[in-house]
């Protein structure tokens, strides 16, 4: 990995505490994405806003969307990244690799310098690791059958949440193109494949599967045997030279 540059640091918000002085949050769910609960201590308040030494929660990011959770039984109702640092990378991406993550949490009685129990919603936590998995998946798949016809591969952004994952490629791709896609697909979800992550010395994470190496600082199930069901892909145009695609599959019924 070549050398990567801080591209800015952002106090996006003109609060009370002082961003800007406050120690970057530990990014619990980067060492383990499957924890569930911890202890931090709390380092400022401001109203309803919590800012923690450590944290299990994901902000959203990335296109993925913000986890769900609870602090001393108190919901979490909002996560936000401030004082973010990004980096460039060798794959033409800025990714962030450093912030101070603001929990605001409604009605808490928190004074600085207690240490709280956070619990994550973890139902949600984990559909969203496998929506971002196979969002992954659906990149390769697409980015294999642009390849094929020889065009190049570039998105305008992606959304990950719950049930469904979407990408914006910058490209016409034809209705009858999709069950080859999802066909791609749904063979590298059977195929049981293991994915990891691994982080370099700039602190970018990179997902890795299927030969394929992508800058992500989202949450990812580790084994392709944890995404039940049917994969289907959907398909929406959004103008000349650009599409749409969707990715969902079908979770089996308890």
């Amino acid at each position: 990995m070549s050398s990567t540059k801080i591209l800015s640091k952002i106090p996006q918000r003109d609060a009370t505490m002082n961003l800007s002085t406050i120690p970057f949050t530990r990014l619990l769910y980067n060492a383990d994405p499957y924890q569930r609960q911890a202890t931090s201590s709390v380092l400022a308040i401001d109203g309803d806003d919590v800012v923690l030494s450590a944290t299990l929660c994901y902000p959203e990011g990335g296109g993925q969307a913000a986890d769900k959770g609870w602090l001393n039984g108190h919901e979490i109702t909002a996560l936000r990244r401030e004082h973010v640092q990004f980096r460039q990378t060798e794959y033409d991406s800025s990714v962030a690799v450093s912030s101070v993550v603001v929990h605001t949490v409604p009605g808490h009685d928190f004074m600085v310098g207690d240490v709280v129990s956070s619990t994550l919603d973890w139902d949600w936590r984990y559909a969203n690791m496998k929506m971002h998995t196979l969002a992954h998946l659906l990149f390769i798949a697409t980015s294999e059958f642009l390849a094929g016809q020889g065009l190049p591969v570039a998105t305008k952004g992606c959304q990950i949440e719950g049930r469904s994952a979407r990408f914006d490629f910058r490209a016409d791709i034809a209705a009858e193109s999709l069950p080859g896609i999802q066909q791609h697909v749904q063979e590298l979800v059977d195929s049981g494949i293991d994915a990891h992550v691994t982080e370099t010395t700039d602190g970018i994470r990179l997902w890795q599967a299927a030969g394929f190496v992508i800058p992500c600082g989202g949450t990812h199930v580790r084994s392709m045997q944890e995404i039940d069901g049917q994969v289907t892909v959907r398909r929406r145009r959004k103008g000349s030279g650009l599409t749409r695609l969707y990715v969902s599959h079908e979770e089996p019924q308890k």
